[in-house]
């Protein structure tokens, strides 16, 4: 419920591996991002573990941002750190599904994994082409079919397995043809809305516009790269509106810090222009508008 919204830490936190990546997805921004290729310093790591340690379970933590976090050569046990400490109720891992061998699925699911979410995104070899840059899709469909199997096989509960396509407008047919073929195999399939990493690609979004509201990202979920940097949203691919890092700060300071209050503020003053990232977004549109919640909690009238 809204009432009870813990604010004063995350409850989500999206914590990057690495940003390093083995496709080259014409859907992501990241062949023209400035940022450098780095992994997660496995003691940066341990910190933030401990760190949500101390606070308690949180809902959710993704292992993903920019990169392929199956690349990070310590994943596993990333995942197995995670899960004794027991600090999320879920943990999340989105991959492109490319590693995703037999063996490393067991051991994702050994380590206490909860969801593996692959990103296939096409029906056939040469839209994933056309959209993936590589011609891995075969491969990809086996690795994915391969866990199915294993999981089935050995009794499983987790990890729960979800296939995800972006949906993209003019491709409706393709959203049936992949449910039709995950269905009943993968766990879950999972459509998710297309957007376009704050104008940087082409639109090809199919939902419709509305007047805008407070991204409710700023209140539930942060994001740790792999270099450190505290990022206010998932969708900031180029590391634009960092308002600090773990090394040095505490997450709870940060996601409490001026910086992320003053971003907050511009949000519910519908201000977003003036904020160093949001102005062209529109991943807002895919989340909840708690906005006018928002608004009384803080008691602010517009």
């Amino acid at each position: 419920m809204k009432s009870v919204i813990p604010l004063g830490f995350p409850s989500i936190l999206n914590v990057e591996p690495t940003n390093r990546c083995n496709l080259a997805c014409r859907m992501c921004p990241r062949s023209f991002s400035k940022r450098p290729i780095t992994d997660l310093d496995w003691n940066h790591f341990k910190k933030i573990v401990e760190e949500m340690k101390r606070r308690g379970p949180i809902l959710k933590v993704f292992l993903q941002k920019d990169g392929e976090p199956l690349l990070h050569p310590r994943i596993v046990e990333m995942v197995e750190m995670l899960s004794r400490a027991g600090v999320a109720r879920t943990i999340s891992i989105i991959t492109n599904g490319t590693l995703l061998s037999e063996e490393l699925f067991s051991e994702l699911a050994r380590a206490g994994l909860h969801d593996l979410i692959v990103s296939m995104d096409a029906i056939d070899e040469q839209t994933y082409l056309d959209l993936k840059g590589v011609a891995v899709f075969a491969r990809v469909v086996k690795n994915v079919e391969k866990a199915v199997d294993h999981k089935r096989k050995n009794g499983l509960k987790f990890p729960r397995i979800k296939a995800r396509m972006v949906a993209r407008r003019g491709h409706e047919n393709d959203i049936e043809l992949f449910r039709q073929k995950w269905s009943g195999k993968a766990d879950s399939v999972d459509i998710t809305p297309f957007h376009t990493w704050m104008g940087s690609v082409k639109d090809e979004s199919g939902y419709e516009k509305c007047a805008r509201y407070p991204c409710s990202l700023l209140w539930y979920t942060g994001v740790i790269n792999s270099d450190g940097a505290f990022s206010p949203c998932c969708i900031d691919y180029n590391c634009d509106g960092v308002v600090g890092n773990i090394i040095g700060n505490s997450i709870t300071d940060l996601w409490n810090g001026r910086e992320m209050n003053r971003l907050r503020r511009l949000h519910l003053f519908g201000r977003y222009e003036k904020t160093k990232i949001c102005g062209p977004c529109e991943y807002w549109l895919i989340k909840e508008n708690l906005g006018n919640w928002l608004r009384r909690k803080y008691n602010i009238n517009r």
